[in-house]
């Protein structure tokens, strides 16, 4: 596979600036990295225009590591933090439930799995881990939307992807559902993102009190579920982790 040299050379500059508090010049850049001084201009321009560099010099013209990269890094560590401190606690209720369990959070008004663990001889296909759909169908998504004015307001006037017939597309009748998840404690995914799927998530809270991530079960509808007592081991379970993360209400 080719590989390529902005590419390269851009993450190369990212690790440089990284590395020296006090920043660094462009010539300096150019010359450790033998980075020719036009190419290394332009990488930095555009990194500057990304946030992901800063100018903490402006008359010696000094870069330093940016406000967008400082945020990825935190995400990153957040969410190491979240799964490390979420494993053991979803492989339990997955044998608890013989369910596969999924851990996820929102990313640019997507849900985006970060975590799942699956019970031996699991027959249902799942989604892979790093993949994103929507909020509205999925319990997930509804318990995050649930504790997120912000996210629910940017919903309004927008299209509710319609996955099934049992999709609730209109946003007034959304609204209702969360309304109910948010007295309830945990959402429903009745066949409205899969026809043969039924989903039961309940939300993670940090130390701050805000919603972080959610956990759900995830397995075949059938009509003889006993959701309430499903949902308790789910909120029970997604409990333990937000107190993990330091929610104490």
């Amino acid at each position: 596979m080719k590989k390529s040299r902005a590419a390269i050379r851009t993450i190369d500059i990212l690790e440089l600036i990284a590395s020296e508090s006090k920043g660094l010049s462009l010539t300096e850049i150019s010359s450790t990295l033998d980075i020719p001084v036009t190419s290394a201009s332009d990488i930095i321009n555009a990194l500057l225009e990304k946030e992901m560099i800063e100018v903490i010099d402006k008359r010696s013209k000094i870069y330093g590591i940016g406000v967008k990269a400082y945020f990825i890094g935190n995400s990153f560590i957040a969410n190491t933090t979240l799964v490390d401190k979420s494993k053991d606690i979803i492989e339990d209720l997955s044998k608890k439930t013989h369910k596969t369990v999924f851990l996820g959070k929102e990313v640019n008004d997507k849900i985006t799995y970060i975590y799942k663990y699956e019970p031996e001889n699991n027959l249902v296909a799942t989604c892979p881990i790093g993949s994103r759909t929507n909020l509205h169908c999925t319990s997930l998504g509804k318990c995050i939307l649930a504790n997120n004015k912000e996210l629910l307001k940017n919903l309004e006037g927008k299209e509710l992807v319609k996955k099934t017939e049992h999709t609730i597309t209109d946003y007034n009748e959304l609204l209702i559902e969360l309304d109910k998840v948010k007295k309830q404690g945990y959402a429903i995914d009745d066949k409205e993102q899969n026809e043969h799927l039924l989903c039961i998530g309940a939300p993670v809270f940090d130390g701050s009190n805000e919603v972080v991530a959610a956990v759900s079960i995830s397995g075949l509808h059938m009509k003889d579920i006993d959701i309430e007592a499903e949902a308790a081991m789910v909120k029970e379970s997604a409990m333990q982790i937000s107190r993990k993360m330091g929610y104490t209400l």
